[in-house]
């Protein structure tokens, strides 16, 4: 099998484990889940009954990566970003309620505007809306900048907040760059850091740059991380709590997504975010194979999400 395939299989199954093992304890603080599950959760377990959740399965994936699959099956079908059908998909994808049960109230009500035929107003500042940055920079993983751009228009379909829009970029080049392996990141994770302040467009997301290159830095610990980074759906939180615990041991797959999806601190946090974007990045990075069986294996669509991920990668363009 292809290495740049096996990678491709490795973002999505990565992004699916860690989504499903942080729905389980989202919101929760740590008192909680310890009461519940003895310690960390390490396997893909019924959600607790406080999480958001508690009503899947499981193995089951969060509506957050059912936007992750959305916009895959759009690329797959059209074979290209477009964004005409991306908006009907979004329309139909809204009329499931089983799928959306419990995704920021901001993106339902922006493609409730779509369906209307209005204009999307600014929005909210939260995580979910950078999803679909996701599946733009694995199909242009030969071309960052054009993953950075187009990540931008899909996410501004239903989020016009400028710092959602930054990360959404952000997440769109550090998987092209990711699968194409150009960093050995347990000694270049600086170098890759500086790479993302190039895309950066405000100095709000390059100063979170620049914590998380300090703290991987200093090898401080995930607890720590969490007081100093935050780990709430706000988008610079999350996806900054995700990249710390990436970067911290990039080439131990299994590692990060246990860390991610336990990343709720003393007081709770968006562990299913975290979950799926540490996961995607771990997976882009070292391949499907790096992810336990007795993760993967568990998830219930594991042969639909290897067969989306093989779909994505045949209809990728491969020449640069």
């Amino acid at each position: 099998m292809s290495i740049i395939k096996e990678k491709f299989r490795g973002a999505f199954v990565g992004g699916a484990v860690g989504d499903s093992l942080g729905m389980c304890v989202e919101e929760l603080t740590k008192e909680e889940v310890e009461k519940h599950y003895g310690d960390k959760i390490r396997f893909l377990l019924k959600p607790h009954p406080n999480s958001p959740a508690y009503f899947q399965e499981a193995g089951e994936t969060s509506s957050e990566f059912q936007i992750v699959k959305l916009i895959t099956e759009a690329l797959i079908d059209k074979k290209i970003p477009d964004l005409k059908y991306i908006v009907e998909k979004y329309i139909d994808f809204s009329k499931k309620e089983e799928l959306h049960k419990y995704l920021d109230s901001h993106f339902i009500y922006a493609i409730n505007m779509l369906k209307d035929g209005l204009e999307v107003e600014r929005g909210g500042s939260s995580i979910e809306g950078t999803l679909p940055s996701i599946p733009i920079g694995l199909y242009y993983y030969l071309r960052p900048q054009l993953a950075s751009e187009v990540a931008k228009s899909v996410v501004s379909l239903t989020h016009k907040n400028e710092i959602v829009l930054d990360v959404a970029s952000l997440i769109a080049v550090s998987i092209s760059y990711l699968v194409k392996d150009e960093f050995e990141l347990e000694d270049e994770f600086e170098r890759f850091i500086d790479l993302l302040k190039e895309y950066a467009l405000l100095e709000e997301t390059k100063k979170y740059l620049d914590l998380v290159k300090k703290l991987v830095k200093e090898n401080i610990s995930y607890e720590e991380a969490i007081y100093l980074i935050g780990n709430g759906s706000f988008v610079l939180e999350s996806f900054f709590q995700a990249l710390f615990i990436f970067l911290k041991t990039p080439r131990n797959t299994e590692h990060v997504i246990i860390n991610g999806a336990n990343s709720y601190g003393d007081f709770g946090g968006d562990t299913d975010a975290i979950g799926l974007i540490s996961g995607v990045f771990a997976g882009a990075y070292n391949g499907e194979e790096s992810i336990p069986p007795y993760l993967k294996l568990k998830l219930k669509e594991y042969k639909e999400i290897i067969s989306l991920a093989d779909k994505l990668y045949n209809i990728s363009p491969h020449i640069d």
